[in-house]
């Protein structure tokens, strides 16, 4: 079974292949953005939410050659990379080895495969002006049961910003825009948080629940880095 998985993992990739322009243009548009961020921010230790000792600096990161991105939980003793299967109107899809892929609207989760309880899907009723609007809203978490049907939760959430919060990723230290999103339904309740490149859209790092079941996991966008 674990050959069939890899050996499905290993075609994903080269089906990949074409996008590979789509990701090299949109890599480049971020990278040039995160440069110029770089290039003003301290160079000086900050405090900050950081990726884990076990991941080095950018000479790390340069043995990929496809985009990655990585998870990991929230005590960060289990991470993964995985690598970019598809980009759908701003929906990317990123695949582990083992199987297990996130899709995000960007930057924000809305689908699971492969875990023991999946995000089906997930809706919003402001996804496309999440960081602009921090009144209530509305949005519902679709997951399989065991009837093959549908249970969805249904959450309340509220978010709030603040700016020129310090983050460290890989070796970087930069300014960002922080929000964290408050959820509650009758039964859960749970707290994301998002960090983008100041006055943009693009989630540089970010913790987001999966549900009651998997909880909550760590994600950094690290393909915007790469020199592919």
């Amino acid at each position: 079974m674990r050959v069939f998985i890899y050996l499905i993992f290993i075609s994903l990739i080269f089906s990949s292949c074409t996008s590979d322009e789509v990701f090299k243009s949109e890599k480049t548009d971020f990278f040039n953005i995160y440069k110029n961020i770089v290039y003003k921010t301290p160079k000086t230790p900050v405090q900050v939410n950081s990726l884990s000792k076990e991941i080095k600096n950018t000479k790390w990161l340069s043995k990929f050659n496809q985009p990655i991105i990585l998870i990991s939980t929230e005590d960060k003793k289990v991470q993964a990379t995985l690598v970019a299967l598809g980009n759908n109107s701003e929906k990317l899809t990123w695949v582990s080895a083992d199987g297990i892929s996130l899709t995000f609207d960007n930057g924000i989760l809305i689908a699971t495969r492969g875990y023991k309880q999946d995000l089906f899907a997930s809706k919003h009723s402001n996804l496309e002006t999440r960081f602009d609007n921090i009144k209530n809203y509305k949005k519902i978490h679709r997951y399989l049961n065991s009837e093959n049907d549908y249970d969805d939760i249904e959450f309340i959430c509220s978010i709030s910003k603040k700016t020129n919060f310090k983050l460290s990723i890989l070796e970087f230290n930069l300014l960002t825009d922080h929000f964290t999103e408050s959820c509650k339904s009758s039964n859960y309740s749970h707290t994301n948080e998002y960090y983008l490149l100041p006055n943009t859209k693009i989630v540089l790092q970010s913790k987001q629940w999966i549900g009651p079941t998997q909880k909550a996991f760590l994600s950094y966008n690290l393909y915007a880095f790469q020199k592919l």
